[in-house]
């Protein structure tokens, strides 16, 4: 079994720790996330945290620090929320040293509760570059339809990927919680 995993808000003094994360992964982190080369101080880090807060504040972003037994490991987030269609998106990292270890599963499931439960949404997705096997894998893993490939869909340092979108209804992840 792998560890304990919790989510908690991103606040201004995780700024030197989340870099930390980015920085010690940037190679592998950088194939998929094209922010990742633009994220080059804990000053950076800082300024995306106190964005997200904002975005939190909106009601249209919230980003979580991924904890594994208590110390950093990653993001994810459910941004694109709309109150008006009861839908947002999913995205999520992991630094190296946490990667295949089962720890996304358990944030991801953590997030679709926030998602259905607490938000009363009806759809959330995930577009992952179809290259990206393990981002595709992990939401297949949780339960997550692919619905279609977006034909170079995203771009990253200067080149168009194909992404696949994935999705889950709460219906869907009702009866996958046993309930009605």
């Amino acid at each position: 079994m792998t560890s304990a995993v919790t989510l908690r808000p991103l606040e201004p003094a995780d700024a030197d720790a989340l870099f930390n994360l980015v920085d010690s992964s940037r190679d592998s982190l950088s194939q998929w996330l094209p922010w990742v080369d633009t994220t080059r101080s804990a000053a950076d880090s800082l300024t995306f945290i106190r964005h997200t807060q904002a975005e939190r504040d909106a009601g249209r972003v919230h980003t979580w620090l991924i904890l594994a037994d208590g110390q950093p490991a990653g993001v994810c987030d459910l941004h694109g929320v709309s109150l008006l269609n009861l839908h947002g998106s999913i995205g999520y990292w992991l630094a190296d040293a946490y990667v295949g270890r089962g720890y996304l599963p358990q944030a991801l499931a953590q997030v679709l509760h926030t998602a259905f439960a607490e938000l009363g949404l009806n759809r959330v997705d995930i577009v992952s570059a179809a290259a990206n096997l393990r981002s595709c894998a992990v939401a297949e893993r949780s339960g997550f339809t692919q619905e279609g490939v977006l034909r170079g869909y995203l771009r990253i340092r200067e080149r168009f990927w194909d992404a696949r979108i994935y999705s889950l209804l709460a219906a869907d992840w009702r009866a996958a919680q046993g309930q009605a």
